[in-house]
């Protein structure tokens, strides 16, 4: 395995320069990160963009293609696998919610571990020195006691919760975009066998980040040329109480309206990344908890008399607790319904998912 070790390197910078980074590429980060960091990664993604584009394919056809292969059950090569895991951690380090699909991530993990597994024939003496990086990057809350590397992994994805933070993602996806990047295989055409079974979630992740950067869904079109004419379909209005859902599907999206009949106003969902996104906040507050994602977030008040408060980029509304429970049942009764299923599972790889 080879090394990739961290060197020290001194450059000025304008301090205008440096106040653009503070403004605008550490919040864009999650403003977690510290300046130095900032730098660091604003220049590994342009020299990504620039290594991409010289291959004169753009990740936009680079996924298009990746999804018609798959689809059509072909295997991937390993330069595609590894473009794949590149911008899986790409779309984690954009992830702009607090949360992750503990499913997508376990693969991708997952998919890290078979490989070593594979280099390795199963066979370890302990956590080398060199695999210390790929500890580290998997972060828990609870000290993971193992003998070797596999071991750790194994521990760290039963140990990790049902809803995985976005910073967890983040590291933990560094490992099978490093390793696939750095390693050397005597025989690709095996890792790549491998590897086909973890495909689907990463396309996912890679596709939702696509979204993310360019604001449009994955469609075999050409880039910025209007949707199809074909009118929407209305399928059957959802009520429960006061609350009444709307939704309009059409090949390759949807929107929906839900009224709020008490209040006279109504919360709209624009795309299936904004209907994703509300489904899952409302499914963790009603559990009791503040939960925020990338459109929307719920925020609960009071102890004895408890209101629920909808907040997007655009609004906010205040629910009584007859009302939210209403509506989260009008959210559910929609991902429910099976007309909606094939669509669903279809969308997910035009706008991705995290």
């Amino acid at each position: 395995m080879k090394t990739d070790s961290l060197r020290n390197f001194t450059v000025r910078f304008l301090e205008s320069a440096l106040r653009r980074v503070e403004s605008t590429a550490k919040p864009f980060y999650g403003g977690r990160l510290s300046t130095g960091e900032a730098i660091r990664r604003l220049a590994e993604e342009r020299l990504n963009e620039i290594e991409n584009s010289s291959l004169g394919e753009s990740p936009r056809d680079a996924l298009l293609r990746m999804v018609g292969a798959w689809r059509s059950g072909q295997s991937l090569a390993l330069d595609d696998l590894r473009l794949l895991a590149q911008l899986a951690n790409k779309a984690y380090q954009r992830c702009r919610q607090d949360f992750v699909s503990r499913d997508l991530l376990v693969g991708n993990v997952s998919a890290f571990r078979d490989v070593i597994r594979l280099v390795n024939r199963g066979k370890s003496k302990g956590i080398e020195p060199e695999e210390r990086y790929f500890q580290g990057n998997l972060q828990s809350s609870e000290m993971i006691d193992a003998k070797t590397l596999i071991e750790y992994v194994d521990k760290w994805i039963a140990l990790l919760e049902d809803r995985p933070s976005s910073m967890q993602a983040e590291f933990a996806s560094r490992n099978l975009w490093t390793y696939l990047r750095d390693e050397e295989f005597s025989d690709e055409s095996q890792i790549a066998k491998l590897l086909a079974q973890y495909v689907s979630d990463l396309l996912q992740v890679a596709i939702r980040g696509y979204w993310n950067s360019e604001r449009e869904s994955l469609i075999d079109r050409p880039k910025g040329s209007p949707p199809s004419d074909e009118p929407p379909r209305m399928i059957s209005p959802t009520c429960v109480g006061a609350v009444t859902m709307r939704t309009f599907v059409h090949e390759y999206g949807l929107a929906a309206t839900i009224e709020l009949t008490t209040q006279n106003c109504s919360v709209a969902i624009r795309n299936f990344v904004e209907l994703e996104d509300l489904a899952t906040v409302t499914q963790l507050a009603r559990t009791g908890i503040d939960a925020r994602g990338t459109t929307f977030a719920w925020s609960i008040h009071g102890d004895n008399s408890k209101s629920y408060v909808l907040s997007s980029e655009r609004a906010w509304w205040r629910l009584a607790p007859a009302d939210f429970a209403s509506f989260a049942q009008c959210v559910d009764s929609l991902l429910r319904e099976p007309s909606m299923a094939a669509l669903i599972e279809r969308l997910r790889y035009v706008y991705g998912r995290v």
